[in-house]
């Protein structure tokens, strides 16, 4: 039906009786899904609520000794009627019976006091020769401080470097070496020679090494690559006593995983490489006091074996010169000047030739005058023009604990000149600072 305004006009829900409308009351039964209202006629029956197939079977839990909810803990007064079910196992003792005897553990005896610490002493009461005392305020940790502040950032402190050098002995230099890779987690030898360069580099690396840790890197650098410096090999392996010997193997095993007695069999040959393998066995004896009667029967066997026949039996000289201690090498040099005045130095110079001459001659005169057969290597580096500095730093370097003092009492002695002053004249800058700085000091 259409209003006067144009809208229309709903009849939903009748309103009032008669005619063909009904009478309805608005009423909402929540019962039912739905939220429309229901519209019951006063001429229909009541209605019951739907039954969708099933009946409500729920049926409330018995009542319990709980407390009501909201009761809990109980109220004052409230008596707790559980009764825990009877205990049907009779006591037993404990351990059981049949498991063997009580416990009889017995704790340990208590351990003894340790034993009293023993003061060991800043310096001490004897050194070997060459080796520098003790400073007394010497402290690693702090010269692994002055040492990474002199390369560390832009430009070296090389002085710095020098100082804790000559005044650290070989020992101290090591703990040094230590401290710092404990520190700053770095090589101090790699750190210093990114630092450093030429032969001031090589000064500096070789003195924070130990002695057979120098030996065998100057061995390795003379055999790799192509070529060989027997020179190198000579100097070291002929000079070096067998207790050395055996350390500089285990040393090149540990830092270049290659055995030295093969490098040498691959880089050497003939009587050369026979004596060197010969006195890398390290089977020369140490007798202090020679036999008079086997030295006179070694000396014969070598004339017999050199200038008493023709051509020469090297393997004679070989067995001699690798197995006999210094002591009884002197014993055997005197005896054959019986025999050839001019001794065995002349009769290896007469009857070898080559690198085998050089090595035999080394041996014997290391074995007889060390100090003497160094500071004559020393002379020839410095002498004429030029300077060999591998040679110089590599004898100042590994005798600088040993005997450089000793050394420089004989150039003086051969030589009538101050070794000193003639390492100076021949180099120059932090180089000849630190080479002079660690000859002044023995």
């Amino acid at each position: 039906m259409m209003t006067n305004n144009g809208g229309f006009q709903s009849n939903y829900p009748p309103n009032g009786g008669g005619g063909a409308h009904l009478h309805h009351a608005q009423t909402y039964n929540p019962t039912y899904p739905n939220n429309y209202p229901r519209q019951h006629h006063p001429n229909y029956p009541p209605q019951q609520p739907p039954n969708y197939g099933y009946q409500n079977t729920y049926n409330p839990p018995p009542p319990s000794n709980y407390p009501p909810p909201g009761q809990y803990p109980p109220p004052y007064g409230h008596t707790n009627t559980f009764t825990p079910p009877p205990n049907p196992y009779p006591p037993q003792p404990y351990p059981p019976s049949g498991y063997g005897r009580a416990n009889t553990y017995m704790p340990p005896p208590a351990y003894p006091p340790p034993a009293p610490l023993v003061k060991v002493p800043t310096a001490p009461v004897s050194l070997p020769a060459g080796i520098l005392p003790y400073p007394t305020n010497f402290n690693a940790e702090r010269d692994c401080q002055i040492l990474h502040s002199a390369v560390h950032g832009a430009g070296t402190d090389e002085r710095a470097i020098i100082n804790i050098i000559v005044n650290r002995n070989g020992l101290q230099r090591q703990e040094i070496r230590r401290c710092y890779k404990a520190s700053y987690g770095k090589d101090l030898i790699k750190r210093l020679k990114d630092d450093t360069s030429g032969n001031f580099k090589d000064v500096v690396a070789g003195m924070f090494m130990t002695p057979a840790e120098y030996d065998a890197t100057c061995l390795y650098k003379a055999m790799k690559g192509i070529g060989t410096n027997e020179g190198v090999l000579i100097e070291i392996i002929g000079t070096r006593t067998p207790q050395q010997l055996m350390v500089i193997k285990n040393a090149f095993k540990q830092i270049y995983n290659e055995d030295l007695e093969k490098w040498i069999k691959d880089d050497t040959s003939f009587n050369f490489k026979k004596m060197l393998v010969a006195l890398l066995q390290c089977n020369r004896s140490m007798n202090p006091t020679p036999n008079l009667a086997q030295c006179q029967v070694d000396a014969q066997a070598l004339y017999n074996a050199g200038e008493g026949r023709l051509g020469t039996d090297e393997s004679t000289f070989i067995r001699i010169f690798a197995n006999r201690s210094p002591a009884e090498m002197i014993m055997i040099n005197k005896c054959y000047m019986g025999i050839r005045p001019k001794g065995l130095y002349h009769a290896i110079e007469k009857e070898f030739s080559g690198d085998i001459r050089k090595l035999l001659q080394t041996v014997l005169e290391g074995l007889m005058d060390t100090p003497s057969y160094y500071a004559k290597r020393i002379r020839d580096s410095v002498k004429g023009l030029g300077t060999n500095d591998s040679r110089l730093v590599r004898v100042i370097v590994s005798r600088s604990e040993i005997d450089l003092g000793l050394i420089k009492q004989a150039y003086r002695a051969n030589y009538g000149r101050d070794m000193l002053h003639d390492v100076r004249d021949d180099t120059s800058g932090y180089y000849r600072e630190i080479l002079t700085g660690l000859i002044a000091r023995c």
